[in-house]
């Protein structure tokens, strides 16, 4: 069954990459432009191919299956330097959860927006220390706190995480560890005023574990204007920067309909995105 799904997943990605190869694309200074295709109305991100700048050659992929009723049937991410599925996840629906598997799971409200993640310190090991995260959102829908318990404490949290916003684009997030107040992480985010995508990439720098989902499940309301920058930073105790990360985002190809058709992410990889640095190329799931 997995040989069967790994050859139809490649089937599935060559026929992406020629699709890629014979789209129409322009060039402008300002690194924006139209392309002639139009993608549809009420449409979502279905997919992400990231191909290396410099080579032309395609680095990898992570698509979501989602069926007639818009729901997300499979998660499959692909290597293609090592032409290799490193996992395939076929979640399950009972009542409000979604299972990834019977010890992972996210709980949504009755818009199906995410509210709660329960998950495992360590996801390769069953027996590892459990926690909830529980995600709060603002009138306007934007998530704008995450707040982490251990099973072994679950009325107390661990660590918070806070979003703040301008113009409908969140431009900054700390995690605080809340024992110490000391900060975990924190990102800063800038954006171009003159691209307003369509359901374009869910930005959450705190993000890591659990990334590949982010993209294909309900968690409130999208930034209003294109990613530029992102710089993230991780602190050793005492607020001491350990390390950073710093990605910048250019030449966005927008379909006639201002869906991001493909950008180029520059720098480092972000955990957040489920994806590598350099060419990104979308497919869009439309009802």
């Amino acid at each position: 069954m997995i040989a069967m799904k790994r050859k139809n997943w490649l089937l599935a990605i060559g026929i992406v990459v020629l699709f890629i190869s014979c789209e129409k694309e322009y060039s402008t200074e300002n690194g924006t432009a139209d392309s002639d295709l139009i993608v549809g109305l009420d449409c979502r991100i279905s997919k992400v191919v990231y191909t290396d700048t410099a080579t032309n050659k395609g680095l990898g992929s992570i698509a979501a299956a989602i069926n007639s009723i818009d729901v997300v049937t499979m998660i499959t991410r692909f290597d293609s330097l090592a032409n290799t599925i490193e996992f395939i996840v076929s979640p399950t629906y009972t009542n409000d959860s979604i299972y990834i598997n019977p010890d992972e799971y996210f709980v949504v409200d009755v818009n199906k927006r995410i509210t709660k993640l329960h998950g495992l310190q360590d996801p390769t090991d069953p027996f590892s220390l459990q926690f909830d995260q529980v995600y709060i959102y603002n009138a306007s829908g934007n998530l704008i706190t995450k707040n982490y318990y251990l099973s072994t404490f679950p009325t107390i949290p661990v660590y918070r995480v806070d979003y703040i916003y301008s113009g409908g684009n969140l431009i900054r997030m700390t995690r605080t560890n809340l024992a110490t107040g000391d900060f975990e992480s924190d990102a800063d985010l800038v954006y171009y005023n003159n691209i307003v995508p369509k359901r374009y990439l869910y930005i959450f720098p705190d993000e890591n574990g659990y990334a590949p989902f982010t993209q294909f499940f309900n968690f409130g309301a999208r930034n209003y204007n294109a990613i530029k920058k992102m710089t993230v930073r991780n602190y050793d105790p005492g607020n001491v920067v350990r390390d950073s990360a710093v990605s910048t985002f250019s030449n966005y190809i927008m379909s006639r309909d201002t869906y991001v058709l493909n950008v180029q992410m520059g720098g480092d990889a972000q955990q957040s995105i489920p994806a590598l640095a350099g060419k990104l190329s979308f497919s869009y799931r439309c009802r």
